[in-house]
């Protein structure tokens, strides 16, 4: 089996077609033909159902296009790496974070620009389970920070610190002269809460529940950003990260504790064990260990 046949082959399914996979490939349609029946030979099952009128792979051949795209990506990325390195490119990592992390993050980055100032860093917010994994799974990132823990053979999640929460009220509210607030004070007032599939919001309503009380869950806002000048506007109230709340400007909210709020959340750095990790990428994840006493990324990979 060669690595030819697999892109030939992942194309194929790509495009649903052997014409425009052809084209795309700049080969002739009958040697891609005979590449894939040459791979059929090899692994001893049919990939494509050629009874069919339309493009169709067998059962055997989804399965194996889950797994041979996944290869066709890796060598992908290390052949670029390899070009990038030849060339003396632009340097490029891809990072997943949490919004909570502002308060430390430029600090890693800064510190990151001093020895790769050419190094270019791409920065999203995919922050479920499924979001980052199928980030992971599709190279679309390096690395992730996240505060949910990803049970998968693939993953190493690594715990950098926990995070108490907090709530945020508008400058003006009932509890002005108090340092903590309890679930029952705040369970009649308009929530703000993340969406359905985060961990922080699941903990949150549990918590209302085990002691006999609903959240009231008044807007669903995936971004704190908005959210805080929801809560500044007066619209509501949020249980928020206490590294984030404390980017908030104090003149327009009021934070306190949650005195009966029974847990933490933990913030973890995630990385593909599976994958080839560059240079430029550990160097990136050794600043973010070692600001929390971490150690190094090679001590989780012996």
């Amino acid at each position: 089996m060669q690595i030819n046949q697999l892109i030939h082959f992942a194309t194929i399914v790509d495009k649903q077609s052997f014409t425009i996979a052809a084209n795309e490939l700049h080969i002739a349609q009958p040697s891609l033909s005979a590449s894939i029946k040459r791979l059929e030979n090899e692994i001893g099952f049919t990939l494509i159902d050629r009874s069919s009128r339309t493009f169709k792979l067998t059962a055997e051949g989804r399965s194996f296009y889950d797994e041979a795209n996944k290869f066709v990506m890796h060598h992908r990325q290390v052949t670029e790496a390899a070009e990038h390195l030849k060339t003396k490119g632009i340097n490029h990592i891809s990072i997943s974070l949490i919004e909570s992390v502002k308060s430390w993050f430029p600090d890693i980055v800064k510190a990151y620009r001093e020895t790769n100032n050419e190094t270019r860093i791409k920065i999203n917010h995919a922050l479920s389970i499924a979001e980052i994994e199928k980030s992971f799974n599709d190279y679309d990132v390096n690395l992730a920070i996240t505060n949910q823990f990803i049970e998968n053979d693939k993953i190493i999640s690594i715990p950098l610190y926990d995070e108490s929460l907090i709530v945020a009220f508008k400058k003006d509210n009932p509890f002005s002269g108090q340092k903590d607030v309890t679930l029952h004070d705040i369970s009649d007032m308009p929530l703000i809460i993340s969406h359905d599939g985060y961990q922080t919001r699941t903990e949150i309503v549990r918590a209302f529940n085990r002691i006999g009380l609903q959240a009231n869950i008044s807007f669903e806002i995936e971004r704190f950003e908005l959210t805080s000048e929801f809560i500044r506007q007066g619209l509501g109230i949020a249980i928020l990260p206490e590294k984030y709340a404390l980017t908030l400007n104090p003149d327009d909210v009021d934070i306190k504790g949650i005195s009966d709020l029974p847990f933490y959340r933990i913030v973890y750095i995630s990385i593909d064990k599976t994958r080839f990790l560059s240079p430029l990428t550990e160097s990136f994840i050794n600043l973010v260990l070692d600001y929390f006493g971490k150690g190094k990324v090679g001590d989780y990979f012996n």
